[in-house]
């Protein structure tokens, strides 16, 4: 079941470290690009419990992250596995948010993970050039994705 809402698409990453900022580079590009209508983006530091509410409304739900890997962009559904203890505290995994959103709000929209090789995760540094390939192959990933989703 999922809420009436828009599909919510949240980027998170730390801006401070190099290639972590992929999923909130792709927020942005995104917004520049003009997002379609019924999509909302949001770019946060990290997954925090105030976002189950979000989630809760949202009709689907696509989470974006930088991730160590050699495997390109990839948007793959996510599962939120039965609940098995006391949350996280403040920092939540995409699963556990989807727990916590089931847990609190009853619902638990559609989601998914796409992923952004990155490589350079050093303080201060900039996007490295896989990580800005990988941003510009997820937000075409997520367009095809999201004509599909929203037609």
């Amino acid at each position: 079941m999922s809420g009436p809402g828009p599909v919510l698409i949240v980027g998170f990453g730390n801006p401070l470290r190099g290639d972590d900022a992929a999923g909130l580079r792709l927020i942005e590009a995104l917004e520049t690009a003009g997002r379609p209508a019924g999509v909302e983006t949001l770019a946060v530091h990290q997954l925090t419990p105030e976002l189950a509410e979000r989630v809760a409304a949202a009709r689907a739900v696509v989470f974006v992250d930088a991730a160590c890997t050699e495997e390109p962009a990839a948007l793959r559904l996510l599962e939120a596995p039965p609940f098995d203890g006391p949350p996280p505290g403040h920092h939540y995994s995409p699963a556990s948010l989807l727990q916590l959103t089931r847990l609190t709000f009853g619902v638990l929209p559609p989601a998914w993970l796409l992923t952004l090789p990155a490589a350079d995760f050093a303080f201060g540094a900039p996007l490295s050039p896989r990580a800005v390939g990988a941003v510009e192959a997820g937000r075409k990933l997520l367009v095809i994705w999201l004509q599909a989703w929203t037609a």
